[in-house]
């Protein structure tokens, strides 16, 4: 019988973050049926052992290299048994009754594909999680020191991030950050998965985009609210250290290939400021 959300979590190297945030989901006390999924992703620091020991009902599945994001999620997907999909980061904190709402909001909302939370820094700012589709200059309007500080490279980075908006009402948006995505299943069986030729970054947006091209809506709840320890890795240090990070050129090689996927292909929406009432 299927449960009502299936939790999955591709780890790689935050263990301590990972039993923080088990621990969260599970001490949450669901009033659903639900399952959690992690992807040991790292066989040079593997988790199975003591998340067996610790959180008996989680499901592990063992890689035997690092596979990256995408592939990751899509494993943990094919042993998914559930209405809804959690695609969730190994850094979140959990609390009682999200699992309830996100459920319920997308039971009321058929034509919904894809549901996120408000996500929040330790410190209770907010963290951007919903986006406009990023146009190929916002990548070196944001790390390009000369550039970033530029009124039109601000202006730019600005409505790529919608700051224009107190992101404190339900509506519509491009794409969701990957860190928390809560999934229609049925929609997963006509959009598909992560496209596991993004190893890691932008595999979220193009996903959303697929959602959006399928007749999905992608929406936005700040109502439903999970912190977040994230830290942008490709963006720290100097532009020469961020160009010397292994991350950064997997994340350029990302875009390039998104860029291409693309190329030509107007936006999946007609509207991108379009509304919903709850």
């Amino acid at each position: 019988m299927k449960k009502d959300v299936s939790l999955l979590i591709v780890h790689f190297n935050t263990p301590g973050l990972l039993r923080q945030t088990l621990k969260g989901i599970f001490d949450s006390h669901p009033k659903i049926s639900f399952e959690v999924i992690v992807v040991d992703n790292n066989p040079h620091m593997r988790v199975l052992p003591w998340v067996k020991k610790e959180f008996p009902l989680t499901t592990i599945i063992s890689t035997q290299e690092n596979i990256g994001f995408g592939r990751g999620m899509n494993l943990a997907m094919q042993k998914a048994n559930a209405r809804y999909i959690f695609v969730f980061n190994p850094d979140i904190a959990m609390f009682e009754g999200v699992l309830e709402a996100l459920t319920s909001y997308m039971d009321l909302h058929p034509d919904i594909g894809m549901l996120g939370p408000k996500l929040l820094y330790p410190d209770r700012r907010l963290q951007q999680s919903c986006y406009r589709f990023m146009k190929s200059n916002i990548i070196f309007y944001r790390r390009v020191p000369g550039i970033r500080s530029l009124p039109f490279a601000k202006r730019a980075v600005a409505h790529y991030q919608m700051t224009e908006w107190d992101h404190e009402s339900i509506r519509d948006v491009d794409y969701l950050l990957g860190a928390a995505m809560f999934v229609r299943t049925e929609a997963i069986t006509q959009v598909g998965g992560f496209d596991e030729a993004f190893f890691v970054y932008f595999e979220d947006q193009d996903w959303c985009r697929r959602f959006w091209l399928a007749k999905w809506r992608v929406v936005y709840h700040p109502g439903v609210c999970l912190i977040h320890y994230h830290r942008r890795e490709t963006a720290e240090g100097s532009f020469f250290a961020q160009i010397k990070n292994p991350l950064t050129r997997i994340q350029l090689q990302s875009a390039l290939y998104y860029y291409r996927k693309y190329k030509g292909q107007s936006h999946p929406r007609h509207d991108s400021h379009t509304n919903i009432s709850p």
